[in-house]
């Protein structure tokens, strides 16, 4: 019934037969859906039947996609609206850091540039440690795996047979490959990991174990060593990241001073914590689910207002990929989906079960 209102009201009508670009009544055709996982998904579907069945309305850039902002932030008499959580902590961010002094308890004291530094490098880490702990990795744990030498975390997750191995370059997950290949006398099968196991665990077909090479990537690896590596020039081990056992009658092994006022912190991840409360003082920050927790008067001032809306045209290439999504996840073939969901499982965020 929505689909038929939809045509009716374009007046374009849909096929070879009827469709004519000509009788369109709108030359803005705007998208709006919730920020949630049943929005973009509606989104996706709406996509896919313009691709399919209008697909000169996308040619001619008569498609949009509105984006509701997450937040809407309110500072005394102010009010303004906040398009994602990265734009977000980056805005409490900037506002924690003001006169913040941060004291690593090593006789230095961090102020401004070097201060606003350490604090990038730590937002830079934040998502890929996120992701490493999602896997069921601890940092404490992965970081004794960390090559003497180079200082790097491994990047691969390797299985085979019986034996298990963390590689920290593709060069060595390379050179392992090729000596088993050798010794099996040909190449290796691929085999697919256990997702229910921390990390990856092996194999998820156990009679097929003996013969199967499993390799888990660990994409946020590299994120993570490169912000190692920059917390290293700044005189930062791996260590500062995990709290210390500690008593309770212990001093703070970090602070943050803002004025009189001293916050102890127990690991630099905290500190980003601190520093973003710090951010939030004075603010009334409301985060929404999307179009459908806002008022008359908040769509009116955000997705509504060609002043201060943000309007995305959809092109050919976004439309094509929306139909490539369509296809895999409503698709008959199963493997695809099974591949799509074991690649994206671990990045998903905020979804309502």
């Amino acid at each position: 019934v929505e689909v038929g209102t939809l045509i009716k009201a374009l007046g374009c009508g849909i096929g070879r037969d009827e469709y004519n670009i000509e009788k369109l009544r709108y030359h803005h055709i705007i998208i709006m859906t919730d920020a949630d996982v049943d929005g973009s998904h509606i989104r996706t579907l709406l996509l896919t039947f313009f691709y399919r069945q209008m697909y000169q309305l996308v040619v001619s850039g008569h498609v949009y996609v509105a984006q509701p902002p997450l937040f809407r932030v309110r500072n005394k008499k102010q009010v303004y609206y906040v398009q994602t959580e990265e734009e977000m902590k980056n805005q409490l961010l900037d506002q924690g850091l003001g006169e913040g002094i941060f004291l690593p308890g090593d006789g230095r004291e961090l102020v401004g540039e070097e201060m606003q530094k350490l604090c990038r490098t730590l937002a830079g880490l934040e998502d890929a440690l996120v992701a490493l702990e999602r896997r069921g990795i601890s940092l404490r744990d992965h970081a004794g795996r960390r090559d003497a030498g180079t200082k790097k975390l491994p990047m691969y997750h390797v299985f085979f047979g019986s034996e298990e191995h963390w590689f920290t370059s593709r060069e060595q997950l390379e050179g392992y490959v090729t000596s088993k290949e050798e010794v099996t006398g040909g190449e290796l099968e691929a085999g697919k990991a256990d997702e229910n196991k921390p990390g990856g665990g092996g194999a998820a077909d156990p009679e097929a174990a003996d013969h199967q090479l499993v390799v888990i990537d660990l994409h946020e690896v590299r994120s993570i060593n490169a912000g190692l590596a920059e917390l290293e020039l700044m005189g930062f081990g791996i260590e500062a990241l995990m709290p210390e056992d500690r008593t309770g009658t212990e001093e703070p092994r970090y602070l943050l001073r803002r004025g009189e006022h001293k916050v102890g912190i127990e690991d630099l991840r905290g500190l980003l914590t601190a520093v973003r409360r710090a951010g939030e003082k004075g603010l009334s920050i409301t985060r929404f689910k999307g179009l459908g927790e806002m008022n008359a008067e908040e769509l009116r001032e955000t997705t509504l207002d060609p002043a201060n809306r943000t309007l995305l045209r959809i092109t050919m290439d976004d439309a094509a990929a929306a139909d490539d999504l369509f296809r895999v996840l409503m698709g008959e073939k199963v493997e695809p989906r099974r591949k799509f969901i074991e690649r994206n499982a671990l990045d998903v965020r905020n979804l309502d079960v």
